[in-house]
């Protein structure tokens, strides 16, 4: 291959490095400029903010393999259109030729793969945005009720989707959004049934999203033993958002439709008000990780 065959790739190169460069520039401007955001306070996380961030990252990650599925082969197709004039004479196609061919055409493979796969990972992220988000609304509510109300509780490999605290203790409430079959059966295809162990929806039965929530809240409780120092009763709370649930037995984990708000602060008052307060101090704190004071912003 002569000098010629590096032309696609300084075509390919050079305008990305110019970009990445520029890029850098305007940063390094901005930075000389000496401002910063004008927010003093950390905010608080909102509903969804871990899954939020993996769908952010999926767009970004389905939108590069998009162009890159699409330009790669073309790259390698440009390359070999550079020699093609060297090895007309040849004799049927040479191995440059089968080279190239399976290089563009394993890489267009590749990133095809990688964009459905992702495809189907930000539907499914997306539908769990939205039901913290529907979860989020109905638990706010409670706030009515004197009950504090976080979301989106980090913990080392996992997150609490909320946290509710109030008179009758702490509430660790897991969301499950699930869509639902489309069979023309009507309150059927939209009601799930809890039998104090399992949920069963109308096309499987699931256990596994109920020990999630218990395994939350028994980690919620332990973090608060040790943050507020004494023994803090914990409920864990599956929420369905859209689902009609029908309560067929008696478990330590309440499955509910996140309508059913008043459902979830029944009881005598097991907490006081000062407790209350050093709970939320402690939840409040680790909530608070958006730190925007550093950045710098544009004028």
């Amino acid at each position: 291959m002569n000098a010629s065959a590096l032309v696609p790739v300084t075509v390919a190169v050079v305008p990305i490095l110019i970009i990445i460069g520029l890029i850098k520039a305007v940063r390094y401007a901005e930075s000389l400029r000496q401002r910063r955001d004008p927010f003093t306070n950390e905010f608080l996380r909102p509903p969804g903010h871990s899954l939020q961030r993996q769908v952010d990252a999926l767009q970004v990650d389905v939108a590069l393999s998009f162009g890159f599925g699409l330009a790669i082969p073309l790259w390698f197709y440009s390359v070999w259109l550079t020699g093609a004039q060297e090895l007309a004479a040849a004799d049927g196609p040479s191995l440059i030729d089968w080279l190239y061919g399976t290089l563009g055409l394993a890489a267009f493979l590749y990133f095809l793969v990688r964009v459905v796969r992702n495809h189907k990972a930000l539907r499914r992220l997306r539908l769990g945005v939205t039901g913290e988000v529907a979860t989020a609304r109905e638990l706010d509510r409670l706030m009515r009720n004197g009950c504090r109300v976080y979301h989106d509780i980090p913990a080392s490999e996992f997150n609490v989707d909320h946290v509710v605290i109030g008179p009758m203790g702490v509430l660790a409430v897991e969301t499950k959004a699930r869509p639902k079959p489309d069979r023309g059966r009507g309150v059927e295809d939209a009601t799930v049934r809890f039998d104090g162990r399992r949920i069963a929806f109308p096309d499987e039965a699931d256990e596994s999203t109920v020990s999630q929530a218990r395994d939350r809240a028994k980690w919620l409780a332990e973090w608060l033993c040790n943050a507020v120092g004494e023994q803090i009763p914990v409920r864990p709370v599956l929420a369905l958002p859209g689902w009609l649930v029908e309560r067929q037995g008696l478990s330590d984990v309440m499955v509910v439709n996140p309508r059913e708000t008043a459902r979830m602060i029944q009881g005598q008052p097991a907490i006081s008000e000062q407790l209350q307060e050093r709970i939320a101090f402690q939840v409040e704190r680790i909530c608070r990780d958006e730190r925007l004071q550093k950045r710098r912003v544009p004028i």
